[in-house]
């Protein structure tokens, strides 16, 4: 099975298309038996799987590196992301760099587990950054619905609930909370929106979404609370996997 990876000095990136067979296969026992179209010599090294969400506001465009190896292909910017790639497992060094440089913006450990799925959220300013990871749990919704999570990356936002078509679906999420992913039918052109817990003050929205049968998505809040030059209270979305 063929998994839409590409390889950058020793890492393994899907696609810009979430595949969730790949995925699958991915965290099969025998990886080796998914990626019989790639003759690169680490295809029986078992992996985990990882997305990077950049959410720190003051930080430059970005390469990501796990240990020596640079994973993104693009620059990575405040407010994007890098979906879903290979990685090496244990207790790993997390670093982002000055786009073509050396330069460190931060580095972290982080431990990736054989067979598991995460997303690392880079948040906060960057002299005091945070790295949060997370444990994704992909499960297929029913056949004409979807899943989505919320995840609060705003330092100084207050408590925040998402709300699609006038309904609160996550609730009461603080700095640095990520919901569980939440079933929620299927719909076209919906616009998605993060408002202060239990009013209707919008802080990020992310407009004529349509939500796709057997989609799993993220919605994240980054930016700071009355911030100025970019730095201000925004929303992004990414499509974990589509099954």
């Amino acid at each position: 099975m063929n998994l839409n990876f590409t390889k950058i000095k020793g890492v393994h990136q899907l696609g810009t298309v979430p595949l969730l067979t790949g995925i699958a296969c991915l965290l099969a026992v025998s990886i080796s038996s998914c990626t019989k179209s790639d003759n690169s010599s680490n295809t029986n090294v078992p992996y985990g799987v990882l997305s990077v969400v950049a959410a720190s506001p003051d930080a430059p465009a970005a390469d990501f590196y796990i240990n020596s190896s640079i994973v993104n292909g693009a620059a990575l910017t405040y407010g994007n992301y890098i979906p879903y790639f290979k990685s090496t497992t244990g207790v790993t060094k997390a670093g982002f760099f000055d786009t073509g440089s050396l330069t460190t913006i931060a580095i972290d450990t982080i431990n990736i587990k054989v067979n598991q799925v995460y997303t690392l959220f880079f948040a906060n300013l960057v002299a005091k950054h945070d790295f949060l990871l997370t444990t994704d749990t992909l499960v297929a919704p029913a056949n004409g619905n979807a899943s989505i999570r919320l995840a609060n990356m705003s330092p100084n936002a207050p408590n925040v609930d998402l709300v699609i078509g006038g309904k609160v679906i996550v609730s009461n999420k603080s700095y640095k909370q990520v919901s569980s992913f939440i079933t929620i039918p299927v719909s076209g052109n919906d616009t998605l929106k993060i408002v202060q817990t239990g009013t209707s003050n919008l802080l990020g929205v992310v407009n004529a979404v349509t939500v796709q049968s057997e989609g799993v998505y993220t919605i994240w809040l980054y930016g700071f609370a009355n911030g100025t030059n970019g730095q201000g209270l925004n929303a992004n979305l990414m499509q974990n996997a589509l099954f």
